[in-house]
């Protein structure tokens, strides 16, 4: 839900510019709001895919069943500190703190 709430945000803000002046080596040029908006939503979506494809790469293990997993990339935006993420462990099911596995793939 946050997620969603966060992507809305973002899209109105982007949406609430109608131009932007640019000046670039005393020009002024008036260009369209997507033309700001659009490489930077495409960027911050490609930054968020590779940084959960990274974390993806690396083996959690669960404290309750001690079975290592990797999980998915879209599950790497959860709440993490230190060495340990929020995950739930495809194996028992139990939701919570998983910690980076000492055998995990550097």
């Amino acid at each position: 839900m946050k997620r969603i709430a966060f992507v809305l945000l973002i899209t109105v803000l982007a949406l609430s510019l109608t131009a932007c002046r640019v000046n670039w080596f005393d020009r002024h040029y008036d260009v369209p709001w997507w033309t700001i908006a659009v490489p930077i939503v495409v960027f911050a979506a490609i930054v968020c895919f590779a940084a959960g494809k990274y974390i993806a790469s690396k083996k959690y293990v669960c404290p309750k069943c001690n079975k290592s997993f990797y999980p998915k990339w879209w599950q790497a935006f959860s709440f993490h500190m230190n060495g340990y993420r929020v995950f739930k462990c495809p194996h028992c099911g139990r939701k919570g703190f998983c910690s980076l596995s000492k055998e995990s793939d550097d």
